[in-house]
């Protein structure tokens, strides 16, 4: 770590102010936080200059909750234990752009892993808010801090929990585990340590505590310092790998859990005779049912996105994008129902088999076959007509025009423009034609039958050609 100068200055001042701790006025502790909180904001205004434009949001979050805590620290300076309650909430709102900051790296670096980001946000919170209910509430009551503050205080405890999951499954998920990354989580851990050991004792995260617990903050400054300041810190927002998005049973369980468990220990807390946690219910339940809610919603989105791929993979072409076979028939099927329901003609089939794809496959390779077979099936694509890939070379297209011998003549004018171009495939210029077979239905065929006078209709003409 020390190799790079700026981490090593700031790491040297970082463990000077640290080891000051315990034998400084409780003036002189404010100063050294007030210092070390300046150094933060010039860390953080320096990695803003390196990070490009669009890459700059995380960053300048970073620095709005870096610019906040120097105000804590002003405030608490300034008005002693007179402004504590003040410190306190503008910590919060340090708190909150530091939070937002680290959720938008996250976000970044997690990519598609949304819903392992959620989970293990959840499981943090869920585990706060019971330490919360069990450690923290009880000695803010006793102490008879009011609601507000006592609001405040479980935002930033619940917060810090749910950004250090999921910074945990980011570093759990990435390979390898990026400094920065490392740094920040160690640097949240130990703000969340500090914090809950400060709640305890004084009711208060500001409030002046042991000097033990005093360096547990300085610590936090410091580790946030040498994030930013480590070399690749710009580069903490780029994707990471994208692991698979599935939904366990222990994670059904924890889902369902984690939007009971605040209600249960609150109903507990009443058949106990123990005033009910305001604050918890209200802040902690919003938190969790609104993620919750978002994790639901988002498997509900992924659900029909798999369900529309699957269905279209079904009636699809791999290699060309085309509808195939089965979806052919599926449209002439219900083509040819309204056709009879209508009681007049009105379908036309051209069948279409490519003249010199073999030449193409056996000169160039299934490759440059491959190839082809997309740019045509590109050019053969219209708006007046279904076009599908019937399979190898052929190509089927499908219309409903009352007046089918225009519709034909139109159809296969089409086709005939759509390949007279050439193709360039591999640096050379080929030419296909094709062997037309067009059909029209006279509201008696089947689907079955119509194919297959198309087809053979396509096959007289491939021998005309020949023996042209």
């Amino acid at each position: 770590m020390t190799r790079f100068s700026g981490m090593a200055a700031l790491l040297a001042v970082g463990l000077a102010c640290t080891a000051a701790v315990p034998v400084v006025s409780v003036s002189g502790r404010l100063g050294l936080f007030l210092m070390m909180s300046l150094l933060d904001v010039a860390a953080t205004g320096w990695l803003l200059r390196r990070v490009p434009r669009g890459d700059r949001l995380p960053y300048l979050l970073l620095l709005l909750g870096a610019v906040w805590m120097v105000a804590s620290n002003v405030t608490s300076l300034a008005g002693g234990t007179a402004l504590v309650g003040v410190a306190d909430l503008v910590l919060a709102v340090g708190n909150l752009h530091m939070l937002a900051a680290a959720v938008a790296l996250v976000l970044r670096r997690g990519r598609n892993d949304i819903g392992g980001l959620l989970d293990a946000g959840v499981a943090a919170i869920v585990a706060a808010a019971l330490i919360w209910t069990l450690l923290l509430q009880p000695s803010l009551d006793a102490a008879g801090v009011e609601l507000l503050l006592q609001t405040s205080l479980l935002a930033t405890v619940l917060l810090l929990s749910g950004v250090l999951g999921m910074l945990i499954r980011v570093l759990h998920t990435s390979r390898p585990r990026p400094a920065p990354l490392l740094l920040l989580a160690a640097a949240v851990l130990t703000d969340l340590i500090a914090s809950v050991g400060a709640i305890l004792v004084t009711g208060s995260v500001t409030a002046q505590t042991s000097a033990y617990r005093e360096m547990a903050f300085m610590v936090s400054y410091t580790l946030l310092g040498l994030a930013v300041l480590h070399p690749s810190a710009p580069l903490m927002a780029r994707p990471g790998p994208v692991p698979p998005d599935r939904l366990f049973a222990g994670r059904v369980i924890l889902l369902t859990s984690a939007v009971t468990i605040v209600p249960t220990v609150s109903g507990i807390r009443e058949i106990l005779g123990v005033r009910g946690d305001a604050a918890l219910l209200t802040v902690g339940n919003l938190v969790i049912v609104a993620l919750v809610a978002f994790r639901v919603a988002r498997l509900g989105r992924q659900r029909e996105q798999a369900e529309r791929q699957l269905r279209h993979q079904a009636t699809h072409d791999l290699l060309t994008g085309l509808p195939n076979r089965a979806e052919l028939w599926n449209r002439l099927d219900a083509a040819l129902a309204a056709e009879q329901r209508a009681g007049r003609p009105s379908v036309v089939l051209l069948f279409c088999d490519l003249n010199g794809f073999k030449q193409v496959n056996d000169e160039l390779g299934h490759l440059a076959g491959d190839q082809l077979l997309t740019e045509v099936a590109a050019r053969l694509r219209t708006a007046g007509a279904f076009t599908a890939r019937y399979g190898g070379d052929e190509f089927v297209l499908l219309c409903d025009d009352p007046d089918q011998t225009a519709a034909a003549r139109r159809l296969t004018a089409h086709l005939h423009a759509a390949l007279d171009p050439p193709i360039t495939l591999g640096g050379e210029q080929v030419r296909v034609g094709a062997s037309i077979g067009a059909v029209l239905s006279d509201a008696t065929l089947d689907a079955d039958e119509l194919i297959r006078r198309a087809d053979q209709s396509m096959y007289d003409d491939k021998a005309t050609r020949r023996a042209a």
